[in-house]
């Protein structure tokens, strides 16, 4: 019965389930290591995007993931679009973090299809893409990083 019943407390401590989404980031994502755990990348990004406008829709430091939610990123030389920013934080070698950060937008809604599908990554030249740079160069010198 002890035994049983340590095995059941053993279990319910390890819990696989994650926040993080099922995909990976396209391979247009930006990339970088940051100097800092992904806990404290993942709370920094949070914060500079609140003060940038993007409402955070999800942002979990335990998972090292972000994702804002859908916004209007235009400028004045391209239609509206509408953008979401998601950031990877994983570990890398001790006290630093590899993180990537993608920028997508839809070009096209279709039910019929997951929305993963009916993502893009953002032009390089989008406004988008732009404040995905912002976001990466903010970390970049707020903790530091090391070259690749």
């Amino acid at each position: 019965m002890r035994r049983a019943g340590l095995i059941a407390l053993l279990c319910a401590a390890c819990n696989p389930a994650t926040t993080r989404p099922s995909f990976a980031p396209y391979p247009e994502a930006l990339h970088a290591v940051i100097n800092a755990p992904p806990a404290q990348v993942t709370e920094e990004a949070k914060a500079w995007l609140a003060a940038q406008g993007p409402a955070v829709q999800h942002a979990s430091p335990l998972d090292g993931f972000l994702e804002t939610g859908w916004y209007d990123a235009t400028d004045s030389s391209a239609a509206p679009i509408r953008v979401k920013i998601r950031l990877w934080a994983d570990p890398d070698v001790p006290g630093k973090t590899r993180v990537t950060v993608e920028a997508v937008y839809r070009p096209m809604e279709d039910p019929s299809r997951t929305p993963r599908d009916l993502e893009v990554a953002v032009p390089e030249d989008s406004a988008g893409q732009r404040l995905a740079q912002r976001l990466l160069k903010a970390l970049i010198d707020k903790l530091g990083h090391t070259v690749d």
